[in-house]
């Protein structure tokens, strides 16, 4: 499957960050995030469209702090929206942990 530049802007940023990318098939999952020792993972279900892909990316992303990393303007846009939400998200107090 050719990657789009989208996403390979995506995967860069998760190598800029430490963060290995691991394309596995997942039995009912789309993937997350998660940390071995010292090591961050993010699993992608390799199935998954690439808008899903996506989706992942910026939900792991952007928890980490991305103020120094170059990017596509596009792709700070996404992982900036998607961190303002969570924050909100947390002073509503509407989070739901798993």
């Amino acid at each position: 499957m050719r990657r789009s530049r989208l996403l390979m802007e995506f995967e860069a940023i998760a190598e800029k960050l430490g963060v290995q990318v691991v394309r596995e098939k997942l039995l009912g999952s789309r993937g997350g995030l998660c940390r071995v020792y010292d090591q961050h993972l993010l699993f992608l279900e390799r199935n998954l469209t690439e808008g899903e892909q996506v989706e992942v990316f910026v939900t792991a992303l952007s928890r980490f702090p991305l103020g120094d990393i170059q990017m596509l303007p596009r792709v700070r846009d996404l992982l900036t929206r998607s961190h303002d939400g969570k924050q909100q998200e947390v002073s509503q107090g509407t989070v739901n942990e798993h």
